[in-house]
């Protein structure tokens, strides 16, 4: 989704300036060339090894000793993500000047949805926040640089501009892999600055509540992290979701017929001999429910603002060519949502077939 082109980050809107997909086949091919990555930030528990190893007189006192979920409902009563010192000259040199701001860092990981399961891991958590691209830029978002090669001229120039992006790299540590991000200060936000966050499954309902009932974040999209770890749990739990709250799902229909309607929950015990199967058999429609789920989610916020935009400068001044791909967007503006109903019913049909027609 996001494109970078000389640092700069946009948003990659080929599929909004391409017709509205009519049949299904084109919804997947669609979703399948679409790729996937995004900003996150990954709350880290204070059991992970990068904390045990690293973290030492570098975080806040009322901060390192939360758990995961603390840190994480900390992050939102106090809009505010703080940096802390990293670099090579902390993590190699162990250099710890707590008050060198020049070091310090907020790190944002830019990763395709198949690598998040990484940083969960790495981090020992499940607990997520994606910002929005530009949001992070206009912030001054930057990448890691690795001194790995560089020549003299360009380690002198990072030394001099950008030393909390120093990095280097080894056969016993190398961090490539999490491309990583950062902006040099605090990172305050508000609502309007976040496409969505991630909780473990199990927890997805009391936050879906706790979100609701947070005046200043009421509006946050909150996914499951199965949704990037395990797709068939991610399909059986979304219906049931309570801010979808389907009800049934209606499989095998059609424009002149109603469809067989299913009920989510008696797929709910599924074993995980089962599941891998099905995952196994129905790969590509679940890779693309779960790119749907984060376009929908990402679009919700990031397009709507864009619309929000044109309708002013619209009401101002005639419509010029700015705007020539303007009805493209629009007509593809809740796409997102018609591809997950339809998605879902797909999925849905064949885990009928699998797991209750043959009975």
């Amino acid at each position: 989704m996001i494109k970078i082109e000389d640092y700069n980050l946009t948003y990659n809107t080929d599929h909004l300036n391409s017709p509205k997909p009519t049949t299904y086949s084109h919804v997947i091919e669609r979703l399948e060339s679409l790729e996937c990555k995004l900003f996150y930030n990954i709350i880290s528990s204070p059991d992970c090894r990068y904390e045990k190893k690293f973290s030492k007189d570098r975080i806040k006192d009322h901060y390192k000793n939360l758990d995961a979920e603390s840190r994480f409902k900390n992050i939102f009563d106090e809009k505010v993500l703080y940096a802390n010192p990293k670099s090579y000259f902390v993590n190699k040199l162990k250099i710890l000047p707590k008050n060198c701001n020049e070091i310090k860092s907020v790190s944002f990981s830019l990763s395709d949805y198949l690598d998040v399961p990484k940083h969960f891991k790495a981090r020992g958590s499940e607990f997520g926040i994606c910002f929005l691209h530009d949001f992070l830029q206009n912030n001054g978002l930057r990448p890691v640089e690795y001194l790995n090669g560089s020549d003299d001229i360009k380690i002198k120039k990072l030394v001099l501009n950008s030393p909390h992006l120093i990095e280097v790299y080894n056969n016993s540590y190398d961090m490539r892999w999490e491309n990583e991000w950062r902006i040099n200060k605090d990172l305050n936000f508000d609502q309007q600055d976040i496409a969505f966050v991630i909780v473990p499954s199990d927890r997805l309902e009391y936050f879906i509540e706790w979100f609701s009932e947070n005046k200043d974040f009421d509006n946050i999209k909150v996914l499951s992290s199965n949704l990037f770890k395990s797709y068939v749990d991610f399909l059986i739990q979304y219906p049931q979701q309570s801010d979808n709250n389907w009800g049934q799902v209606e499989a095998f229909g059609s424009n002149d017929s109603r469809g067989l309607k299913l009920s989510p929950e008696n797929f709910n015990d599924l074993s995980l001999s089962q599941k891998l199967q099905f995952q196994y058999e129905n790969l590509s429609e679940l890779k693309c429910l779960a790119k749907n789920a984060l376009l929908d989610a990402y679009e919700a916020v990031y397009i709507s603002r864009y619309l929000k935009f044109r309708s002013f400068i619209i009401d101002v001044e005639s419509p010029s060519s700015l705007f020539t791909e303007y009805e493209n967007i629009l007509d593809n503006k809740d796409e997102p949502e018609d591809a997950n109903r339809d998605l879902i019913k797909s999925l849905f049909g064949e885990l009928f077939k699998k797991f209750e027609a043959s009975q």
